[in-house]
């Protein structure tokens, strides 16, 4: 069984709320002590002019973290449709399916994760192989969603890593591949995934051959994290193969 689990975590509504109100009493002192502060700022319904790219993921979450809810999915909108923006792309999708601020869409869901995905997002690569695991809002492709655990375990992300290696052990989407497997569970372990990686770890070590932990474990040390714009790159290909290219 994968674990599925949101990669980004939002604050609760309390805690919110204390750090606008930290926020506004903060910006009642610069004020009165900086009388030239500047026009940009002057509305908070802006994110922060300082933020270097903007519109993107973190001028949006400015907006966000502050509670201006309607303009940071207008940002993260901007975000995708002006700098195609991966990020942005993941925090609509989040957005859109845990129906806080907006009202749950799915479809919506689906159109941005996969939008951030192929743009080298691992965050986005996890969730939407989710869906494709699950076969929610799409059709389920056991398939699919390795090629996308896969591309963010090779990121590094340590759940991605753990589902895809329970994908490699059991030869479910990929080809089997027990070594993968081991080394997928123990960089799970190793970023912090140790609760279900762990056993998964201990049960396969018990069926494997000396030498073929000794070639799992030299792939451990050997492991290199792609960037963005390499799993980007590689993605592009691996759909193109499949037929799948834009």
């Amino acid at each position: 069984m994968r674990y599925e689990t949101k990669a980004a975590e939002r604050w609760s509504s309390p805690v919110r709320a204390a750090m606008l109100a930290l926020l506004i009493t903060g910006a009642a002192i610069y004020a009165a002590a900086a009388p030239a502060f500047s026009a940009e700022m002057a509305d908070p319904t802006k994110p922060d002019p300082s933020i270097e790219g903007a519109p993107n993921e973190a001028s949006g979450e400015d907006l966000y973290q502050r509670g201006f809810y309607p303009e940071a999915m207008a940002e993260w909108k901007r975000a995708v449709e002006v700098n195609k923006d991966p990020g942005a792309a993941f925090r609509l999708a989040e957005e859109y399916f845990d129906a806080k601020v907006v009202e749950r869409d799915i479809p919506a869901v689906v159109e941005y994760l996969t939008f951030g995905a192929k743009g080298g997002e691992m965050r986005a690569q996890l969730d939407l192989a989710a869906l494709y695991d699950r076969g929610i809002g799409v059709p389920q492709d056991i398939e699919l969603a390795a090629l996308w655990y896969d591309a963010a375990a090779k990121q590094g992300h340590p759940s991605a890593q753990y589902n895809v290696g329970t994908m490699y052990e059991d030869g479910a989407g990929v080809e089997q591949d027990i070594a993968r497997a081991y080394m997928y569970y123990q960089l799970a372990i190793e970023g912090g995934f140790s609760r279900l990686a762990t056993p998964a770890l201990e049960r396969l070590s018990e069926t494997m051959a000396p030498a073929d932990i000794k070639k799992a474990s030299l792939m451990v040390r050997s492991f290199e994290a792609q960037t963005r714009e390499e799993s980007a790159e590689e993605v592009a290909a691996l759909l193109e193969a499949r037929g799948e290219g834009e």
